[in-house]
């Protein structure tokens, strides 16, 4: 029988914030802070990428390569 997973908090420092997402396991893993300052300055660009901006992120930033298309698109949805 599977368990839930209580959803965790969102944590924030001044040095910017250490956001979580869910892997397909059904745990919580937290972005790093490169990942999130990556995300951030997409975000500052553009704050609604499309499918294929987000494939091209994944593709040319290493440090979001291990994050999956759908935890970025949903990372945006969370940010706005």
């Amino acid at each position: 029988m599977a368990m839930a997973v209580a959803p965790q908090h969102r944590e924030s420092s001044s040095s910017g914030s250490l956001d979580k997402h869910l892997t397909d396991n059904g745990k919580y893993v937290r972005y790093t802070s490169e990942q999130v300052e990556a995300l951030e300055r997409v975000y500052a660009e553009c704050p609604k990428p499309s499918s294929l901006r987000r494939q091209q992120l994944i593709r040319e930033c290493p440090i979001l390569a291990n994050i999956e298309p759908k935890q970025i698109k949903v990372w945006f949805q969370n940010r706005r």
